[in-house]
């Protein structure tokens, strides 16, 4: 018989990616996200930096003094005025409130402006007395109504509010401004008094105006 001649095979190599390829494809797509968020992280930081340089050109403020605001054109102050109720007064009352209001406004042609604004209610001459009151008591009955005394005060102060009025005045010295507040509060003195507010509070006033969806 014959030699049997055995058929030789030809076996091609199976080719497989390299795993550095998929490694760099990885590292490739890293980057880019990467790159991605700090663009995004820069542009964020820009809009803020344009939001805030656009903040002093907007508003007309400069200084706050004890006794004026200093603006860019001129200086102001601020003057709470005292509210009164007017359902409780007779008619003669009015008639002379009235009156009195309508002299001030022929007599005054200066620029003012009046205000009015929402405060959160401020209770702590209230809170100290039930505090005082809390020490000396013993009585565990007395005890827990001074307690719900003092919630009831942290709620009105977080959840309510009080309508408050001002009296914004204009003028281009400090001197001017001082003789017109004089005279506005000699003029207002029998009708609705004027009081002068701390700069804290001024700082306050302003704030709320100009932020009107925020809280103090």
């Amino acid at each position: 018989m014959g030699e049997l001649k055995k058929e030789q095979e030809v076996v091609t190599p199976m080719v497989h990616p390299a795993p550095f390829k998929k490694q760099k494809k990885k590292k490739e797509w890293l980057k880019r996200l990467r790159f991605k968020k700090r663009e995004k992280t820069r542009k964020k930081q820009v809009r803020k930096e344009k939001v805030l340089r656009q903040t002093p050109s907007v508003l007309p403020f400069l200084q706050i003094h004890e006794d004026h605001i200093l603006m860019k054109n001129g200086v102001m102050d601020i003057l709470q005025i005292t509210t009164k109720d007017l359902y409780s007064m007779n008619d003669g009352d009015l008639q002379f409130m009235l009156l009195s209001q309508a002299r001030l406004l022929r007599s005054y042609f200066p620029a003012f402006k009046e205000v009015a604004l929402n405060f959160p209610a401020n209770t702590e001459k209230q809170k100290a007395y039930w505090l005082r009151k809390k020490e000396k008591t013993i009585d565990p009955l007395r005890l827990q109504f001074i307690e719900r005394k003092l919630f009831e005060m942290d709620y009105l102060e977080k959840e309510r509010t009080n309508r408050e009025f001002f009296l914004f005045l204009y003028a281009d010295t400090p001197q001017q401004l001082h003789d017109q507040k004089k005279q506005f509060i000699r003029a207002m003195q029998q009708t609705f008094p004027l009081e002068e507010l701390p700069i804290e509070k001024k700082k306050d006033v302003l704030f709320v105006m100009n932020n009107q969806n925020s809280k103090l």
